[in-house]
């Protein structure tokens, strides 16, 4: 997975500054995921490729995508089999994500692209930015920056754990 240049915040940093910094793990995640995506469609396999590395950063990225409060769409069980399998297949976190590359990729291959449409027009990852630096409101649910810094927490202190971990190993061995 690409790794951040800038340090671990603190676990105490305040909500907005650990989501930002949630944000950009997430945007990682992403990266990661399609660079294991551009192995397997050429036919390897990346070390990394495990179901439980895959598991973790889908998960993160889903906490971008998903909703609670949402109504769910009503579509044909053989629709959901195919987007159930090709989110599968590609790694997709969650239908959410699914829906927003396909749509992307029909307005991207269209004749008349984005002819018509808003040009405010905003990726998940730059809505959610924005949404966490307060320059819009309400295009997540209530409490979504607070969830990213609570995610953020975790992250860093699955990270300590890991970190602690390795380092009796690594007592025990020298």
């Amino acid at each position: 997975m690409p790794n951040s240049s800038s340090p671990l915040p603190h676990i105490d940093t305040p909500d907005r500054e650990l989501a930002l910094w949630m944000l950009e793990r997430m945007r990682d995640s992403e990266e990661f995921l399609g660079v294991l995506q551009k192995a397997r469609k050429a036919g390897t396999r990346d070390v990394l490729d495990t179901p439980d590395y895959v598991a973790r950063h889908k998960a993160r990225l889903s906490k971008l995508y998903k909703s609670d409060t949402e109504d769910d769409v009503e579509i044909s069980a053989t629709t959901v089999a195919k987007i159930e399998m090709l989110m599968a297949r590609d790694m997709l976190s969650s239908p959410e994500e699914f829906i927003e590359k396909a749509l992307a990729a029909y307005i991207e291959k269209h004749p008349r692209g984005a002819e018509g449409l808003t040009n405010d027009w905003k990726t998940t990852f730059d809505a959610a930015r924005a949404e966490i630096e307060g320059r819009t409101s309400g295009a997540f649910e209530p409490g979504f920056t607070a969830g990213l810094a609570a995610s953020a927490r975790e992250e860093l202190a699955r990270q300590a754990n890991d970190r602690t971990r390795t380092n009796e190993r690594g007592g025990r061995e020298g």
